[in-house]
């Protein structure tokens, strides 16, 4: 059967019901996406204008750390004399206040300007130390609620502090502020416990033993573009390895203390240059001197802050060697047997060290797994600890012996390279080269002391004699406890040495026999948990101590 089909037409009364329910569904969805465009006009105005309030303080402090770098950078580049930078801070500090300066350019917002004023320059007290109060408004391009106005502006003020601090390479074992190398011997005969690092490209050959980091620098001065050569050819020891082997002056380990060894060794290439710290005339350093009423005193000498050289500091066990503090000696030195206190002998030419170098009371250090820093806390506080700082170089071992010669050919050019001195001076680069008189109106070469070449034998000699041994090597180290530097030549012989300290130079001309240990004194590191400040030299520096928002005149009165 078909299906019946039933169509249905439309009635008159009927036609017109759709056309005024569109209607009114139209006008309800127009005032309600009137509301909600004007409900999204507001929120974005806000959103916007929290965005300029948030940009203004950005444009402010941006246009601050600009101009502190622009401080900094010229601050820097002055003779690194820190009296001549303090002078120069004092001069010119608000040289570099800027006015509305634009800020983004042609990737940043356009419009936006930031205004900086170095309000005044503070001293502390110390000569080398300044706080400069620098204020900054950032003017965003835009309203903020409330205001009429067609920029949104911000102000904060910083106090930062221009002075001299213990310069960061005094955190290494080794740093050289040329080309580094570690070359000689067979496996392990180097052995490095500590970070090491040149100002230059570090060569390791001979597989050497690293157990710490390796950083090199790129040095257009040198032509040095920051490689370490010989990666992959040193070796390094795990955690445990070391914890075993350490002697009781090495780096202590990690995660007991917070710098401590951790078993790894990283290479960090084309680094940033460190500064050098410049002694210059070492006299400056007599009132720090004077203001820490400092003494060395032996058996022979009782020095009271500085005296004139050359000077001769022979310590034996019953009658060391005490430092208390920096002491200046305008001359050469010559130092030999055990030293105790704390302190660091600043030298106006060369310091030599012949026969041994020994603390009576060394530091010691914890290496067993969970050790308690604590625990050697007070031991290692008050142990000894010598800073040499020489503006000439630190010479190791008899000069006149005939087993030392061989190591002056890497004092010399080809091996070493010509150089300006942070003074302007020049430099041969030839440490060999004559540069005065001895006392007996001889030639005395740059690495010479000033002492006649008899008067240099009775020395070495009584330093045979302290460190117990005879023969044609008897004057080579085996022990050097101290933290060393110069800002030019570390070089001589040693042999089976271990140096407990630090080795910190221009150029370095180390000859070792059979082998040398490298051992870093963890209480130089200004961040480690044992730091204990000897006056050794310091680098610029620059850090903010105090931010706030507002004007200057709001934080003064």
């Amino acid at each position: 059967m078909t299906p019946k089909l039933t169509v249905r037409s439309n009635r008159p009364h009927e036609s017109g019901i759709a056309l005024p329910m569109v209607l009114l569904f139209t006008l309800v969805s127009s005032v309600f996406a009137a509301s909600v465009l004007y409900s999204l006009s507001v929120h974005g105005s806000i959103v916007q204008d929290d965005y300029n309030y948030t940009r203004a303080l950005y444009v402010a402090e941006s246009g601050l750390n600009r101009t502190t770098e622009a401080i900094w950078v010229a601050y820097l580049n002055q003779n690194p004399l820190p009296e001549v930078r303090m002078t120069w801070l004092d001069d010119h500090f608000e040289d570099y206040d800027v006015v509305d300066k634009p800020f983004g350019g042609m990737t940043g917002p356009q419009g936006d300007t930031y205004t900086v004023t170095a309000k005044r320059i503070m001293r502390t007290g110390l000569d080398d130390e300044r706080y400069i109060v620098l204020e900054s408004t950032g003017k965003a391009l835009g309203t903020h609620m409330g205001d009429d106005e067609e920029m949104t502006e911000r102000t904060i003020t910083k106090v930062v502090r221009f002075g001299h601090d213990q310069s960061s390479i005094f955190d290494y074992v080794y740093f050289i502020n040329n080309f580094g190398w570690f070359h000689g011997g067979t496996n392990g005969d180097i052995q490095s416990n500590g970070d090491v690092r040149a100002n230059g490209n570090f060569s390791l050959n001979s597989t050497p033993l690293v157990n710490g980091d390796v950083y090199a620098s790129e040095n257009p001065d040198i032509g040095a573009a920051g490689d370490i050569l010989g990666q992959g050819t040193y070796d390094t020891q795990t955690l445990t390895e070391y914890r075993n082997s350490a002697e009781d002056t090495w780096r202590p380990t990690w995660p007991e203390f917070e710098f401590g060894y951790d078993g790894n060794t990283e290479a960090y290439t084309q680094r940033d240059l460190l500064e050098m710290p410049y002694l210059g005339d070492v006299t400056r350093f007599e009132a720090l001197a004077a203001q820490r009423n400092s003494t060395l005193v032996t058996a022979d000498v009782n020095i009271s802050q500085s005296t004139d050289g050359p000077l001769v500091l022979i310590g034996t066990q019953a009658n060391p060697i005490h430092i208390d503090g920096p002491v200046v000696v305008r001359g050469d030195v010559f130092i030999t047997g055990y030293v105790e206190g704390q302190g660091t002998i600043y030298t106006d030419r060369n310091l030599h060290i012949v026969g041994d170098l020994k603390y009576v009371n060394p530091p010691e250090y914890d290496h067993a797994e969970g050790a308690d820093p604590a625990a050697s806390q007070a031991v290692n506080q008050n142990a000894d600890f010598l800073g040499i700082a020489a503006r000439g170089n630190v010479i190791t071992g008899d000069y006149t012996a005939s087993d030392w010669a061989w190591v002056k050919n890497y004092m010399k050019p080809s091996f070493t390279k010509p150089y300006t001195d942070e003074d302007g001076s020049q430099h041969s680069g030839d440490y060999t080269a004559y540069d005065g008189v001895k006392t007996d109106g001889s030639n005395r070469r740059d690495y010479e002391s000033t002492w006649s070449n008899a008067e240099w034998a009775a020395l070495v000699q009584i330093a045979n004699q302290i460190a117990g041994r005879s023969g044609s090597g008897a004057h080579r180290p085996r022990q050097i406890d101290c933290l060393a530097y110069t800002n030019h030549l570390y070089g001589g012989t040693v042999e089976k040495c271990k140096f407990n300290g630090a080795i910190i130079s221009r150029d370095e001309a180390i000859g070792f026999y059979n082998w040398i240990d490298m051992n870093f004194d963890y209480r130089a590191k200004a961040e480690g948990e044992f730091y204990i400040d000897i006056d050794l030299p310091k680098a610029a520096n620059a850090s903010p101590v105090i931010w706030l928002e507002g004007e200057y005149s709001d934080w003064v009165g």
